[in-house]
C-alpha cells in the first residue's frame, strides 16, 4: 500500500493561523458551509464550557488523529468504543476532494464498535487544544461532538469523539464497495489525495497494534486500483 504522492498533513501552525479555513473557503463547493470563528467557539463552549474541569479530559481518535494528533497530550491509550464503527461516511469537497470530484473522510457511524486511540489532554492547556481541535474537525459542522465511554487497559475513560451527523448534506450512506474504491482512489483536495488519508490511517493503526479488516481490505483494493492505472 504505497502512494507516489507526497502527503500533506494539517499542522498546528496551519490551524492556528486559520490557513486551513482560508484554503477551505477558496475551495468551498455549493453544498459546503465553512464555519466562522464565532460559530466554532460557540459550538465548543456548548459542549465544553470554558470553566470545565479538565483534569481527566480525553479525546478519542479513530482516523487522522491516530497518525497526526497535533493536540498536546500527556497520555495515550488504545481504546474501544461501543455503539459506533469507523466508516468513510462523510463527503468532502475541500481537504481530500473537490467540488468536481468529492472525496470521503472517516467518521463514526451508528452500530458496532471501534478501536482507536484515547488522548488525555494536559489540564492547563486543554481548552486551547480543544479550540484547535474544533478548527480541524468542525470546520464544516458535519460532525456531532459526543461524550463516549472509552474502554482501555487502564479502565473506562470519558472521552470526546466526533461522530457523523446523518442530517447534514455531507453524510454518505453506505455505497457499493467498487464505488468506494473509485472515490478514494481518485479524489484529491488541498490537503492531498484521499487515498493518502486512507493509507496513512491504516499505517498509523498498525503502528499502534490496531487491526481493522475493513480498512485494510479497502486499502489493498485502492492500492491495486492505483497500480493498475499506472
Amino acid at each position: 500500500m504505497t502512494s507516489k504522492s507526497k502527503p500533506s498533513h494539517i499542522t498546528r501552525e496551519s490551524l492556528q493561523s486559520w490557513r486551513v479555513a482560508t484554503l477551505a473557503r477558496e475551495r468551498d463547493g455549493s453544498n459546503t458551509s465553512i464555519a466562522s470563528e464565532d460559530q466554532l467557539l460557540a459550538s465548543r463552549r456548548a459542549m465544553i464550557p470554558d470553566d470545565t474541569d479538565c483534569r481527566d479530559l480525553w479525546v478519542f481518535g479513530y482516523g487522522s488523529l491516530i497518525y497526526n494528533p497535533i493536540i498536546a497530550h500527556e497520555q495515550r491509550l488504545i481504546a474501544r468504543i461501543h455503539g459506533y464503527h469507523r466508516r468513510f461516511c462523510l463527503w468532502t469537497q475541500i481537504g481530500r476532494g473537490s467540488p468536481e470530484c468529492p472525496g470521503l473522510v472517516l467518521s463514526l457511524d451508528r452500530g458496532g464498535s471501534c478501536v482507536g486511540v484515547g488522548f488525555k489532554l494536559q489540564p492547563d492547556t486543554a481548552i486551547a487544544e480543544l479550540d484547535l481541535l474544533w478548527r480541524r474537525e468542525m470546520m464544516t459542522l458535519a460532525y456531532n461532538a459526543r461524550w463516549l465511554r472509552l474502554h482501555t487497559d487502564d479502565g473506562i475513560k470519558r472521552g470526546l469523539a466526533f461522530v457523523a451527523n446523518p442530517q447534514r448534506p455531507a453524510y454518505a450512506p453506505p455505497m457499493p464497495f467498487e464505488d468506494l474504491i473509485t472515490t478514494v482512489a481518485t479524489a484529491i483536495g488541498f490537503n492531498g489525495p484521499c487515498h493518502d488519508y486512507l493509507f496513512d490511517t491504516v499505517a498509523g493503526m498498525k503502528e499502534c497494534g490496531i487491526r481493522d479488516h475493513s480498512m485494510e481490505k479497502l486499502a489493498n483494493a485502492v492500492s491495486q486500483r492505483l497500480a493498475s492505472a499506472e
